[in-house]
């Protein structure tokens, strides 16, 4: 019998590839206006260490935060939650474009944490990776735009 090993709701890592350079995965994750093309209604981002990371959505949700580390093309590192949670996006080039690996990590561990931060984070970002791919590979966001199909009303498209 094969032996099991225990679930770690502690982090995950999703990893999806990309037909764009590592340079334009990264703008994609660091430079405003192009994150808004995907991922959030409204963003700002200071793409050095301490710099600030302002991030609104569709559904009304609003974060700010400081980058934690950044290495241009590479590496880009941010809290993403209330309680340590962090979020690392690693960048690596291969012959028909980019890996692009997203680590959540830091989550807590309470039955609340492991739905709304371990299990809807990793759904969202699920979304987000394939959005990101859709729109760097072909100019097409996903997202619904309509605040009344939002993720409050629990569409995975916004």
């Amino acid at each position: 019998m094969a032996a099991t090993s225990k679930y770690d709701w502690t982090q995950f890592t999703l990893r999806i590839q990309i037909k764009a350079s590592p340079a334009r995965v990264f703008r994609a994750w660091t430079h405003d206006a192009v994150v808004s093309e995907w991922f959030t209604e409204k963003t700002v981002i200071e793409p050095r260490k301490g710099g600030r990371v302002y991030f609104e959505w569709l559904g009304g949700d609003k974060f700010e935060t400081s980058v934690r580390a950044v290495s241009k093309n590479k590496l880009f590192v941010f809290p993403f939650g209330s309680r340590g949670e962090e979020v690392a996006v690693r960048l690596k080039k291969v012959k028909s474009g980019t890996i692009c690996e997203l680590h959540q990590y830091n989550i807590r561990t309470s039955p609340r944490q492991k739905i709304e931060m371990h299990m809807g984070c990793k759904e969202g970002w699920v979304f987000f990776l394939t959005n990101l791919k859709c729109y760097l590979e072909h100019g097409i966001d996903l997202r619904s735009r309509n605040r009344r199909r939002s993720y409050r009303q629990h569409y995975v498209n916004s």
